[in-house]
């Protein structure tokens, strides 16, 4: 993709995003929000200023994925790499089925400074380390709640089947990462009979790039293996941080709860939204998610509630930060760098 390509591939996410705040904003409600804002008074500030650093951790877990050792790499600005990701993060947030949203944002924008390949891959593998951490956080949180909560046995059941499955899809995830997982894929949906009629060709035209990105997802797990487990466990603390959040908003109207409960109702809320991620923006889902993590721990319904519409309009104003860098430009790729250069010697 060319730069023109590419400035109108970000004009256009440009445009859904600003949308899709709309909508949110029209959707929650203007009163809504200023009430849920005075409500929470000036812990709405830390609230919103707790996920810089959450942010900043994510950053640091692709950071890792880019440099790959590669000194070329290196030089990819870390602060672009932020952008990119803040405005990646937003898209997610704001679009139906979020990541056909914020992924192949980030992969146009590090695109022009990484090349097709690599930057397809370092999205692929952010997204699965990703999914990963939250995949163990999920399964550490069935053990948390197990030991340190009063459960019944029907929940205890469901719990266990859970945590199976979450073990499960990491194996899957941990074969993905030893093999790579977009030539299976492809092979996947090109047998399924509406969409092999462009997927076959497709691969067929690509097969050696399609080798390629799955030769770096495979190479960080087998020859960085290092690299691997410090960017799996800085997107775990990210995660283990995201519950602070709900900690925080009870605090902020004097409701006492402990860190394993706020980890429980985090967990849960999450694996209710994941579960129906095709709702466009969760509208709906992550109510009924934190209404039924509060109602399991004995807690008021309306704390739910009250922490969903909190973590809405928190979220509203990170979309709105994350939209508008995608207005601000970042230094000269080392890509385009090198190919001026090149140009400038054939000349």
């Amino acid at each position: 993709m060319g730069r023109n390509g590419t400035i109108a591939a970000r004009n256009i996410f440009f445009v859904l995003g600003f949308l899709a705040l709309i909508v949110m904003v029209w959707c929650i409600g203007f009163d809504t929000i200023v009430a849920n804002v005075v409500k929470t008074g000036w812990w709405f500030f830390v609230i919103i200023a707790m996920w810089l650093p959450i942010y900043l951790i994510n950053t640091a877990a692709l950071n890792i994925i880019i440099r790959d050792d590669n000194p070329a790499n290196c030089k990819v600005p870390f602060l672009h790499i932020f952008k990119i990701n803040v405005s990646g993060f937003a898209l997610k947030a704001a679009t139906p089925l979020g990541f056909l949203g914020g992924d192949p944002y980030k992969i146009i924008e590090l695109t022009p400074m990484l090349g097709v390949e690599k930057a397809t891959s370092s999205v692929l593998l952010y997204t699965m380390t990703h999914i990963t951490a939250q995949c163990i956080f999920w399964a550490l949180s069935v053990v948390a709640a197990a030991l340190f909560l009063p459960i019944p046995l029907k929940t205890s059941i469901i719990l266990l089947v859970s945590f199976i499955i979450f073990v499960l899809l990491l194996y899957l995830l941990w074969r993905g990462y030893r093999r790579g997982l977009t030539v299976r894929f492809f092979r996947l949906m090109s047998r399924v009979p509406f969409l092999k009629r462009w997927v076959v060709p497709f691969c067929i035209r690509n097969n050696d790039t399609l080798l390629n990105i799955d030769h770096q997802i495979s190479h960080l797990y087998n020859v960085r293996r290092r690299s691997f487990f410090l960017t799996l466990s800085l997107e775990l603390v990210a995660r283990i941080c995201n519950c602070l959040e709900v900690y925080v908003i009870l605090k902020s109207v004097n409701v006492d709860v402990s860190l394993i409960q706020s980890v429980v109702i985090y967990s849960f809320m999450s694996l209710f939204t994941n579960i129906l991620f095709f709702s466009p923006m969760q509208i709906g889902t992550r109510e009924g998610g934190f209404l039924l993590a509060f109602t399991a721990l004995s807690l008021p319904g309306w704390l739910g509630v009250y922490v969903s519409l909190v973590t809405r309009v928190r979220e509203l104003f990170w979309i709105g930060i994350g939209v508008l860098l995608m207005k601000v430009k970042g230094g000269t790729p080392p890509l385009q760098v090198a190919e001026n250069v090149t140009d400038k010697q054939n000349n």
